[in-house]
């Protein structure tokens, strides 16, 4: 439950921040340093004020063979692709130069000359252009810090979350260099609290010394801003992020030994697999090995998928290390009860991987938000599941 005080802060903030938009552009700029509106075409800005802007080719999302092996599961996944945002989308990739663009805050909002909001670039998931965290969450900011030359967004959502780093930011990078746009004099992202970000960048070809980094409350206008779409929509990464990855993380599909892997990968922290014990039988009798990702290296992180050709695993960040599994092998998701969220379906299909989902159930007395709490998987659906990928 929302804490009462935060709500009603809130609920002033929007209010003032609405009455901000009815002011002119001018006197938000000069006074309040704050946008007032929104575009969710950028291209259409940039061709309508002469900016340069490449368009890259469609961004379009690849659904996985999903292969359900009872009632449960089947109605899992009925329920994540009825809520995919756009599992053939057509929208088309681009990157544009902004004259004097802005960045604004830890969310890295990226905003055109007079004032508006390129909302294609800097999104947030289901909300309304017109609704924007910059332009009904803040109320006064301070004026930009202005840096010289030519800056790279590639910023997006999920400023902490590792899956989010890999397919919301940076493949951003691919496209600003697809696009051949201007030789990139700084690289611009969010403030991060996760560790591996640095390294991250560093493997993907960013001098350290050109990553200007935003925070909280953070403000700058560049020279020149080269700013991109979305490689895809939230949670449906595309083939052409994962190809990005693979490529800038070294990630190769390639078998280990004579035989392709098993994995199991254990969960450790919050919406973890309660009754794992129940369940080890089950993953030894099919040879499946288990795996941890907590406290691991990101190359002891990335050896444990390498060449995977079988993935069993709870919902959660660590599955971004798909993308260095077989591509011709499956995921079998083990899915939290009543939750719907589309990422790792959408990333086998990105990966060319097949997808089974196992329905979990809630523990018995337990409380709390069910989509965060400890969950138990029934040993016999997941018996079926697995005879069904791997046989007897």
């Amino acid at each position: 439950m929302a804490n009462p005080l935060q709500s009603i802060r809130r609920n002033i903030v929007a209010s003032l921040a609405r009455a901000r938009g009815v002011l002119p552009h001018a006197v938000n700029d000069a006074v309040f340093h704050l946008p007032t509106r929104a575009t969710a075409d950028t291209p259409a800005l940039a061709r309508a004020c002469g900016w340069q802007c490449t368009q890259l080719g469609p961004r379009t999302a690849r659904l996985p063979a999903i292969t359900a092996f009872d009632a449960p599961a089947q109605a899992v996944a009925d329920a994540i692709v009825a809520g995919l945002q756009s599992p053939n989308s057509r929208a088309t990739a681009f990157a544009a130069v902004v004259p004097h663009g802005r960045v604004y805050a830890i969310g890295c909002t990226a905003i055109a000359p007079r004032g508006i909001v390129l909302a294609d670039v800097s999104p947030h998931a289901g909300v309304p252009i017109e609704q924007h965290r910059v332009l009904s969450g803040y109320v006064i900011a301070r004026p930009p810090r202005r840096i010289a030359g030519t800056s790279a967004l590639i910023a997006a959502v999920g400023h902490d979350n590792f899956y989010h780093w890999l397919f919301d930011s940076l493949p951003r990078i691919g496209l600003v260099r697809d696009a051949g746009l201007a030789a990139v004099d700084n690289w611009i992202v969010p403030d991060t609290s996760l560790a591996v970000a640095k390294d991250l960048l560093a493997r993907c070809g960013i001098d350290p010394a050109r990553v200007v980094t935003v925070g909280a409350g953070a403000h700058i206008e560049c020279e020149r801003l080269i700013v991109t779409s979305a490689p895809g929509e939230i949670c449906e990464p595309t083939p052409r992020s994962v190809e990005f990855l693979r490529g800038a993380l070294g990630a190769s599909a390639a078998p280990s030994a004579s035989r392709p892997r098993r994995i199991y990968v254990a969960r450790r922290g919050r919406r973890k697999v309660a009754n794992e014990a129940a369940l080890a039988p089950i993953l030894a009798a099919h040879g499946i090995e288990t795996v941890a990702m907590e406290g691991l290296s990101l190359d002891a992180q990335i050896a444990a998928f390498r060449g995977a050709s079988l993935v069993v695993a709870p919902h959660g960040a660590a599955l971004a290390h798909l993308i260095h599994a077989q591509p011709n092998g499956t995921l079998v998701e083990l899915m939290p009860p009543a939750y719907g969220n589309p990422s790792f379906l959408m990333l086998a299909g990105a990966c060319g991987m097949r997808y089974t989902p196992v329905a979990g159930t809630r523990i018995a007395g337990r409380g709390g938000k069910v989509t965060a709490a400890d969950f138990e998987i029934d040993p016999a659906g997941l018996e079926r599941a697995l005879r069904g990928v791997v046989g007897s």
